[in-house]
């Protein structure tokens, strides 16, 4: 019997490391989404550059989106990442 959940299963072929992974990261600009992103990255990836971060103000000025690509070693990493991600109060949307 197969182990892990259909999506996993189903993305096996996928999630090939080390890999070059793009982020998208959506937050408010009142807040330093530049320097949130990159500790949550640097706790996760530790050889990650914070500089290397690129930031856009949303057209209203209301948001900003943090960009960044960093490499990938394992699922594990992932999903650590993305629960991280997600509890960060400051970032309402993660790409």
């Amino acid at each position: 019997m197969a182990t892990g959940s259909f999506c996993d299963r189903a993305l096996a072929g996928v999630w090939v490391f080390p890999m070059r992974y793009p982020l998208k990261v959506i937050g408010d600009s009142a807040q330093p989404m530049q320097d949130i992103v990159g500790a949550l990255l640097q706790r996760h990836i530790p050889d990650f550059d914070p500089t290397t971060l690129s930031c856009q103000p949303s057209s209203a000025g209301r948001y900003v989106s943090v960009r960044a690509e960093f490499v990938l070693h394992s699922k594990e990493q992932v999903d650590r990442l993305y629960a991280d991600l997600a509890a960060c109060p400051q970032i309402k949307l993660v790409l």
